[in-house]
């Protein structure tokens, strides 16, 4: 109860204060993505016992940080190849200078922690400053949506695993209780704001919860394969930052793919 009464207070606090920098957007939205992004990737490479102020550790933090950035290593909704080979060559290069004590696995999963998360929090910060304010809140409270009614449906009805060996408490009942109330959402705002017209902001509603809830299973694989409970304890109630974003990580990428938004 008291672990419950700790999230409860920590989400609607962390929840308000961030809804208050989307409202803000420009540079405090910027400036909030930057941050959460650095201190995601800290988690995930911490995950895998890599220390950030490692030389393999700063240049994945560097080549993140290029990936925020709305147009320097961008070509519409794809990254320059140029750009990322270099990166490629400069970790491969670090393997050669260290005299391998970084080892070839280590470069290679800091090359998947900056694209994974720069990808993600590129696309985050772009649907804020391109589609505007009503579209990104209305795909984040989607997102927790998605969350909400996944938990309660599969509390009360959840007999199914949905896939155990990666998330063994999720179930098939919450997942689509997840669905239903996330395309409902969406539908909501759609006509208050008049974002987008009805059958899109269905269809964006179904998106986001499917993608979200596989973006949930993909962190609980990667914390099963590094036998590691929480991402990090940040968040009081909740762990880390990559525990209560990981949704998020898959959404935006995915909704700007499909050219959704």
């Amino acid at each position: 109860m008291e672990r419950l009464k700790t999230r409860i207070v920590t989400g609607l606090v962390g929840g308000a204060g961030f809804l208050l920098v989307v409202y803000a957007g420009g540079l405090w939205y910027t400036a909030l993505v930057f941050f959460l992004a650095t201190l995601a990737y800290y988690e995930l490479i911490r995950m895998n016992r890599i220390r950030i102020m490692d030389w393999h550790g700063i240049s994945g933090l560097f080549f993140l940080w290029l990936l925020l950035l709305p147009d320097l290593v961008w070509k519409g909704t794809m990254i320059r190849g140029d750009v990322l080979f270099l990166f490629i060559l400069l970790l491969l290069f670090i393997t050669v200078a260290s005299k391998n004590r970084v080892e070839y696995k280590q470069v290679a999963y800091l090359l998947f922690s900056s694209l994974y998360l720069g990808i993600a929090f590129h696309f985050m910060n772009e649907t804020r400053l391109v589609n505007g304010f009503w579209i990104t809140i209305a795909v984040l409270i989607s997102t927790w949506a998605t969350d909400t009614g996944a938990y309660f449906v599969g509390k009360a009805r959840g007999k199914r695993k949905l896939w155990p060996s990666i998330s063994p408490n999720k179930t098939v009942e919450g997942s689509l209780g997840g669905v239903i109330l996330s395309i409902v959402t969406m539908a909501v705002f759609a006509m208050v704001t008049n974002m987008m017209p009805i059958p899109q902001a269905l269809l964006v509603g179904l998106v986001v919860s499917i993608s979200g809830q596989l973006g949930d299973l993909m962190e609980s694989a990667i914390k099963r394969t590094l036998d590691v409970k929480d991402s990090g304890t940040i968040l009081p109630g909740h762990g880390g930052i990559l525990d209560r974003l990981d949704s998020w990580l898959v959404v935006f990428p995915v909704l700007h793919l499909l050219h959704l938004l």
